[in-house]
C-alpha cells in the first residue's frame, strides 16, 4: 500500500465545486469505470437544489439519495484513492438540536427520514437563513413540533443523544480531532456513521497506521531555510509521532467531528445556543476527503463530519432503485472536462458566416479555439466557442500592461485595451506567460503579461456548447459519462 501525499491542508466540508484530491494508492476499477454503477455523485455549480435535481432523476423511480451510512459503506468497500475516500458528501442523514418534551436538550440524527429527507424539507429548514433580508440567521430550523415528532418516532427511527452528558466528554466539543479510541465510543459519530460505524473506524485507522509507516521513513525538506537547531528537533519528534501511531495497537486519530461553523449548539461551559421560541435547529450532515492534517502538533490521516451550512458546496449521491453503493460509487460528472474532451460531440450549427471579430484564444489538447467574448472589463472567459481552422503568428509576443481592476489576484482587463496594442493584421491573441504584479509602496498598481498576436480563421458555423448549458443537461452530461466510461 502507497499513499501519495505531498501537501499539508485543513479538514473542511466546505469545499466548492473543484476540489483537488491527492492521489493515493490505485484507484479500484469499478469505484470509477462502470458505466452507470448503481450509485453515481453529483456536483452542481448553482448549489444544492440542481445538484439533488440531478442526483434524484438518475435514482429513478423508487431510487434515493444517499445517506451518511450509505458513504461508510462505500468507504469500507474500498480503500483510500478510490471516489468513497476521496471526495466530499453531503447526505439525506439529518441532525436536530433542540429541547425534548422534558425540556432537556438533545441531538436527533435521522437517516433519510424526518423533515429534511425531501428537496422541499431542506428548502424549508434551510429558508430560514437564505430568505433572511437581515442576513442575521444562522443554519436552518423545524418547527417544535416536527422537533417531538422526531423525538417520537413519528417519522421512523432516530438516534437520539443527551447533548449535555455528550459535551462533557471533551472540553471543547464539535471541534473535535478523534483518536480511535474515541471514535470507537462517541455517541454522535455512532448516530451519524449508523450501524458499521466501527467497522468502518477499524478500517480508517489500518489505513491511517499504512500511513504512519510510511511518514516515519520521510523527512521533509527544509523549504522555509529554518536554522539546523530548530529544524532537527522538529524532524526527531515528527519521526517519533509516527513511529507511535505506526503500531499495530496504536490509537491514531482518524476523525474530525464538527458542528456547524456558523450555528454551533454551545456546551454546558459556556451556554448552550438560544433557541427562537418554537423551532429547533436543523442540518443535513456532511463529511469531508480523507486528508493529511497537522493539529496539536501532530500529523494524522483524517478526514471528517460535520453540519452542512447552506452556502457549503455540495456533492450528493443518486443510488438506484434495488441497487447498492457497495457496488460501485461512480464519481459522477465532471461538466469541464467532459466539455473539453468531447467537444467534437457538442459543437452546435448557428448556420452564420459572419466575421467573428477580434478574439481571445484557448487550446485544449492539440486543438486550438476562439474563446466566448467576455462582457465589459473582466477575466477572459477561457471557455471554447469556435474552431479555429488557420492560424499565423503576427510578430513577436510584447509586453501588455493594465492597470489592477480591484482585487490584484484576478487579471482583469478590457478587449479594447489589448486590441490598442494589437498589429493592424492581427484579429486574435494570447497570454504565453502568467501576469505578474507592479507594486508602490507596498500597493498593487498594475499587471503585467506577454501576450501574442496572430491572425487566425475560425469557422462561425458552429459553435461550443457553454459549460453553463451543459451543466444542465442532464441526458447529454449522462451519455458523455457512458462513452467516457466504455473507453476506459
Amino acid at each position: 500500500m502507497s499513499f501519495r501525499i505531498s501537501v499539508f491542508c485543513r479538514v473542511t466540508t466546505t469545499k466548492p465545486k473543484t476540489s483537488k484530491s491527492r492521489k493515493g494508492i490505485s484507484s479500484m476499477k469499478k469505484t470509477e469505470n462502470q458505466p452507470f454503477a448503481h450509485a453515481m455523485a453529483f456536483y452542481h455549480k448553482d448549489g444544492l437544489p440542481a445538484a439533488w435535481l440531478q442526483a434524484i432523476k438518475f435514482a429513478g423511480v423508487g431510487g434515493r439519495i444517499a445517506t451518511m451510512p450509505d458513504i461508510v459503506a462505500a468507504r469500507i468497500e474500498t480503500k483510500p484513492g478510490d471516489t468513497p475516500w476521496e471526495t466530499y458528501f453531503t447526505t439525506t442523514t439529518a441532525e436536530y438540536f433542540g429541547k425534548s418534551r422534558k425540556g432537556k436538550f438533545i441531538l436527533i440524527v435521522a437517516h433519510g427520514v424526518g423533515p429534511m429527507s425531501t428537496l422541499d424539507g431542506i428548502r424549508k429548514a434551510y429558508s430560514w437563513e437564505y430568505k433572511d433580508k437581515t442576513r442575521s440567521h444562522r443554519g436552518g430550523r423545524i418547527t417544535e413540533q416536527e422537533f417531538y415528532d422526531l423525538e417520537d418516532g413519528k417519522f421512523g427511527e432516530v438516534s437520539i443523544i443527551d447533548i449535555v452528558e455528550y459535551c462533557a466528554r471533551y472540553e471543547y466539543p464539535f471541534i473535535q480531532h478523534l483518536r480511535l479510541s474515541q471514535a470507537l465510543t462517541d455517541p454522535v459519530l455512532k448516530a451519524r456513521f449508523g450501524p458499521e460505524t466501527e467497522k468502518y473506524l477499524l478500517t480508517h485507522a489500518e489505513y491511517s497506521r499504512a500511513w504512519h509507516r510510511e511518514q516515519a521513513g520521510l523527512d521533509p525538506g527544509n523549504r522555509y531555510n529554518i536554522p539546523d537547531h530548530v529544524h532537527q528537533p522538529f524532524l526527531e519528534r515528527r519521526r517519533d509521532q509516527h513511529l507511535q501511531d505506526r503500531a499495530d495497537n496504536s490509537d491514531p486519530f482518524i476523525l474530525g467531528l464538527d458542528g456547524a461553523a456558523n450555528c454551533s449548539y454551545g456546551c454546558p461551559k459556556y451556554g448552550f445556543r438560544k433557541l427562537e421560541d418554537g423551532y429547533a435547529l436543523a442540518h443535513l450532515v456532511s463529511t469531508g476527503s480523507l486528508c493529511h492534517s497537522t493539529h496539536g502538533g501532530g500529523e494524522s490521516l483524517i478526514l471528517d463530519t460535520s453540519c452542512h451550512e447552506w452556502w457549503n458546496g455540495v456533492r450528493l449521491v443518486g443510488i438506484q432503485a434495488g441497487g447498492s453503493i457497495r457496488q460501485g460509487l461512480h464519481r459522477g460528472p465532471d461538466v469541464e472536462k467532459l466539455l473539453r474532451k468531447n467537444w467534437q460531440d457538442l459543437l452546435v450549427w448557428t448556420n452564420s458566416t459572419e466575421e467573428i471579430g477580434f478574439r481571445a484564444l484557448v487550446k485544449i489538447g492539440e486543438r486550438w479555439f476562439t474563446q466566448y467574448p467576455k462582457q465589459g472589463d473582466g477575466m477572459d472567459t477561457w471557455e471554447p466557442e469556435y474552431v479555429v481552422t488557420f492560424m499565423e503568428e503576427v510578430g513577436l509576443p510584447v509586453q501588455f500592461r493594465t492597470t489592477v481592476g480591484g482585487y490584484h489576484g484576478f487579471f482583469k482587463f478590457g478587449m479594447n485595451e489589448v486590441q490598442a496594442i494589437a498589429p493592424p493584421t492581427a484579429n486574435a491573441y494570447f497570454f504565453v506567460g502568467d501576469p505578474t504584479n507592479e507594486w508602490h509602496e507596498g500597493n498593487p498598481t498594475h499587471q503585467v503579461a506577454m501576450v501574442q498576436f496572430y491572425r487566425i480563421t475560425a469557422d462561425p458555423t458552429k459553435r461550443m456548447m457553454r459549460s453553463d448549458q451543459l451543466c444542465h443537461d442532464f441526458d447529454t452530461l449522462m451519455r458523455l459519462v457512458q462513452k467516457e466510461s466504455l473507453v476506459a
